[in-house]
């Protein structure tokens, strides 16, 4: 009875307390009718205050929880199945088939809520996969996408329109640094609509996110351009953000560099914020000016990590590289194949510092690759013998190959190592010919000295 329903509704949500004083056999029934009728979410409610699934059969429960299941709504499955022994549960094919409905949904969430209820893991066909790659990028649920392609083991392929539905659902919703490891992955070209930008520069501009988005909208093939500089320049300058005004530049088709005079380039390097003062090194003319306050702008530079701020106030600026400064940064200019910085701090001191051997040998690896005539030569500086199997196995970790497995390889130097994918920031989404590409969690975007991500294998889109 609906009135029933209602009543017990209110009652488990607004006031428990009274469910006590009603009738222990009137509660019993209501519960039955409850689960005959499938009403999963006052039932659940109902029972977090008076205990009633013990007092109903187990063949009703598990015939309600098949129902469940069949409609896909997860919720109601999973709290049926909590009440269940798992011989009673529903078996293995109508769970699939369940799965494989959630999956051309898009509702990875609900798949991995199954998983764990029942210990179950669907197969499913490549069919389903590629449904749900496309849905989810769609939606801007990158971290999904991976899971999906964990679950299944079919390479990640999306359709053109798919990523362009989901650039702009990043966009919208403000989720820059998803929507750049997006664009940066696919490179589908989509041509936003101004306002649609423009819009999103305003949010941008309130909530303080400018330079994220500035750096997504780089990244997009056309980048897209807007009106209206000297309107936000003079808000920016005005409340003293900045940390904001350099990407005024990128996003806005009429910004002017004229606008920045002396007191404004001193005030940019004074911000101590390493995005400001590295845009004032890069384009500031007053050559007397970055003279002067060349050593603070490389103090900003080495607390902040970033090495081309550092580069850029000793070039510019005349500041000294210190070695155990350098000795900080070049271990992370190895890593990311920077070869540029290696050249600028060899020619700056009269030995490079002693850095990490995997770091080196990773960064052999990467210059046998991009320019092979520098290897020995840079092996020599660095004070190291290359060790080119060592080097190509942490250029194959590095780019996301599992050449050991998938979950751990033996360092050929070693013969110990245990290495793992968790905890390493980033999540791989394999392609054909054994390519990777890294989606879905933060980490894994460059940083703002101009490192960039390991080389990644291209998506395939449009298959």
């Amino acid at each position: 009875m609906r009135a029933y329903r209602n009543l017990l509704k209110h009652l488990s949500e607004d006031a428990p307390g009274a469910l006590g004083r009603l009738p222990a056999e009137f509660v019993t029934a209501q519960a039955r009718r409850l689960v005959d009728q499938d009403e999963i979410y006052v039932l659940e409610q109902l029972h977090k205050h008076v205990p009633v699934m013990s007092s109903l059969p187990q063949d009703v429960v598990a015939r309600a929880a098949e129902r469940a299941l069949e409609r896909a709504v997860v919720d109601d499955f999973c709290f049926l199945a909590k009440h269940l022994p798992p011989a009673r549960r529903p078996g293995a094919d109508l769970i699939g088939r369940a799965c494989t409905r959630l999956a051309r949904r898009g509702n990875a969430g609900g798949i991995e809520q199954i998983i764990a209820a029942t210990g179950v893991r669907p197969e499913l066909d490549e069919a389903t996969a590629l449904r749900a790659y496309d849905v989810l990028v769609a939606a801007g649920r990158l971290g999904a996408v991976d899971y999906v392609r964990q679950l299944t083991r079919v390479p990640v392929r999306f359709r053109p329109d798919a990523v362009a539905t989901g650039m702009r659902t990043l966009l919208a919703s403000g989720r820059y640094g998803a929507l750049r490891k997006l664009a940066t992955l696919t490179d589908v070209e989509v041509r936003l609509d101004e306002e649609e930008v423009r819009r999103a520069v305003e949010e941008a501009v309130v909530d303080g996110t400018l330079p994220e988005l500035a750096r997504a909208l780089e990244c997009l093939r056309p980048p897209p351009r807007v009106e209206g500089f000297a309107e936000v320049f003079q808000r920016l300058a005005a409340e003293d953000r900045l940390a904001e005004l350099p990407a005024l530049f990128q996003v806005f088709a009429d910004a002017d560099r004229e606008v920045l005079d002396t007191v404004m380039w001193r005030r940019l390097i004074a911000s101590g914020c390493a995005s400001a003062v590295r845009f004032a090194y890069e384009h500031c003319v007053d050559t007397a000016l970055l003279a002067r306050e060349a050593s603070g702008a490389y103090t900003v530079g080495v607390a902040a990590g970033d090495r081309a701020l550092v580069r850029l106030a000793c070039e510019r600026g005349g500041a000294r590289l210190r070695a155990k400064d350098a000795g900080k940064l070049l271990g992370d200019a190895l890593e990311n194949g920077d070869a540029g910085w290696f050249d600028f701090a060899a020619g700056r001191l009269p030995a490079l510092p002693v850095v990490d051997a995997d770091r080196a040998q990773l960064y052999l690896a990467l210059q046998a690759v991009r320019a092979p005539e520098r290897v020995q030569r840079d092996a020599d500086l660095l004070g190291v013998d290359r060790d080119a199997g060592t080097g190509r196995w942490l250029l194959s970790l590095a780019e996301g190959h599992w050449s050991g497995g998938p979950c751990a390889a033996e360092h050929p130097g070693t013969g110990s190592s245990t290495v793992g994918h968790p905890g390493a920031g980033s999540c791989t989404v394999g392609h054909p010919g054994a390519g990777s590409c890294t989606v879905g969690h933060p980490g894994t975007e460059a940083d703002a000295s101009g490192a960039v991500a390991p080389p990644v294998a291209g998506l395939v889109v449009g298959a």
